[in-house]
């Protein structure tokens, strides 16, 4: 059997190009030999954490515009026509910390793709009508989004380790600020970001045409410009352990957030080897003891994440709600055993190779490439190959997970987030599960 490091070694090393030009552009390149595709991913350094609270939202309102015409193709339907004649798949996403926006296409229409998106980006018209049409979308995409407890829950799950604070607000903003803002602001705020040295872009797939020369004549000229920073989270914000959100649901859903660290900590490997374990694959503790053994949920799992100066591992589920103090119950003593056992090495290799695995399923294809470079480069100013990143879980120790146990699984930084159907006294009976 292979050990998880002669498994990495199944994926060559990604040969890449990087570089940063005058104006602050930086463009990371890697051709991929097996692939027919191209992904063009352009990642701007703005999302909901860079808001004021009356705008709250604006990010995500704009990251929608960019698809309502350009002076080029004044339009939304003469954009998606030409978008859909490349037969390419094509989105955007708001996050916290950044806004994308990617087209995958066939390498022989990279040329193509490059155009239109940098012209979205570049030239949008964002009207005063289609601000207005936008604008109800956007409270409908809530409307949804609030009928959908098991993707809400997650959102309000940052309000009581962030506080009223940008991270700790909804990334789709409130409807207040979404029915008030202008377009003078939303242009503004356009105005203040979206400039190249705010920019990367990340080309990985089939090597047609020239993505340097294409990329560099588009953005890589003129002056460097300054962009508003965020403000920093205020890591000592202690909200309450046990928030319940009302709502009429056959389940209640649930998720458990413990404040971390950023993917630059040291620790993170450890982190990602210890969330596998608690709940992120099928023979995890937390799946066969909240799942299998009881039958209390039908998903449940732990898995981290990072912002630029903190994280959060976070446990969530969707369960019975009659039994959510014995899911919790069991979710806080899996938390403790892994503080106060070292785990086995059995158990141990076996998170070690789901993750290497992953690992390699990850970077199949020119999209997950470009976003493994992407969030890289985005997050720590480097990239580290996959071999390195194999190296590095290989390195972590039953000693180093026990470690990091003690530190994170205390008292007061677990904070527990729910939506469902709550009886009378339940908030201080799960609050005394923790306590």
């Amino acid at each position: 059997m292979a050990t998880g490091l002669e498994f990495g070694r199944i994926k060559p090393m990604i040969n890449f190009k990087k570089q940063q030009f005058g104006n602050g552009l930086t463009l990371i390149t890697a051709p991929l030999k097996d692939t027919e595709a191209v992904t063009v991913l352009v990642l701007v350094g703005v999302g909901s954490r860079y808001e004021e609270k009356g705008i709250n939202g604006i990010s995500h309102f704009l990251e929608h515009l960019f698809f309502k015409g350009t002076k080029k193709r004044p339009s939304t339907l003469k954009l998606s026509k030409e978008l859909d004649a490349l037969g390419a798949r094509y989105n955007a996403f708001t996050s916290e910390e950044s806004t994308g926006f990617f087209i995958q296409a066939a390498g022989q229409k990279f040329q193509k793709s490059w155009e239109i998106l940098s012209d979205m980006i570049l030239n949008p018209l964002i009207p005063e009508r289609e601000v207005e049409r936008e604008r109800g979308v956007i409270l409908e995409e809530m409307n949804m989004y609030y009928d959908t407890p098991q993707a809400y829950v997650g959102e309000l799950s940052k309000r009581p380790v962030f506080g009223d604070s940008p991270l700790g607000r909804d990334i789709i903003g409130t409807r207040e600020a979404i029915k008030s803002v202008t377009r003078n602001q939303i242009v503004k705020y356009r105005d203040d970001f979206y400039c190249p040295s705010n920019m990367l872009v990340v080309v990985a797939g089939n090597a047609d045409g020239d993505w340097i020369k294409s990329i560099k004549s588009v953005l890589g000229t003129g002056k460097k410009e300054k962009t508003p920073d965020f403000k920093a989270a205020d890591l000592s914000y202690k909200g309450e352990t046990v928030n319940i959100h009302h709502k009429k649901t056959d389940q209640t859903h649930l998720v458990a957030n413990v404040k971390t660290f950023p993917i630059t900590d040291p620790r993170w490997y450890i982190l990602e080897v210890l969330s596998n374990i608690l709940g992120g694959q099928m023979s995890s503790r937390l799946f066969i003891k909240v799942r299998e053994r009881r039958g209390l949920a039908y998903y449940i799992k732990a898995e981290p994440s990072n912002f630029f100066d903190t994280g959060l591992l976070s446990v969530a589920a969707g369960l019975r709600t009659a039994s959510v103090g014995e899911a919790l119950k069991v979710i806080w003593q899996e938390m403790k055993s892994l503080a106060a056992k070292p785990v086995g090495k059995e158990e141990l290799r076996r998170a070690k190779d789901n993750l290497i695995g992953h690992l390699a399923l990850s970077l199949e294809g020119s999209m997950q490439t470009a976003q493994f470079l992407a969030e890289q480069e985005f997050y720590e100013k480097k990239i580290i190959q996959p071999e390195e990143v194999i190296k590095r879980y290989e390195r972590v120790t039953a000693a180093d997970i026990q470690k990091l146990s003690q530190e994170l699984f205390l008292r007061d930084n677990i904070f527990v987030t729910m939506i469902g159907p709550d009886g009378k006294g339940q908030k201080e009976k799960f609050t005394k599960i923790i306590k």
